[in-house]
């Protein structure tokens, strides 16, 4: 069973940058945050949130870096 968040979601939150994909369900591990994404000077494809922290094999599978930080453009 495969649980969807979205932008009512009020827990904690882990930001990853996207530099080589843009977002879609087969560019992510599961538990990303549905309309988190935003616009990153330093990502071409933007962040997203997550609800629980990647692990190492996860960021790296999928190539995600993550912002501690996020510096987003407005």
């Amino acid at each position: 069973m495969t649980i969807e968040f979205d932008d009512t979601y009020t827990g904690k939150r882990f930001t990853y940058g996207l530099s080589f994909r843009p977002i879609e369900s087969c560019n992510l591990p599961p538990d990303w945050i549905i309309n988190s994404d935003q616009e990153h000077t330093d990502f071409n494809f933007g962040t997203v949130d997550f609800c629980r922290h990647l692990s190492d094999d996860e960021t790296q599978s999928f190539q995600l870096m993550r912002v501690n930080k996020p510096e987003k453009i407005k």
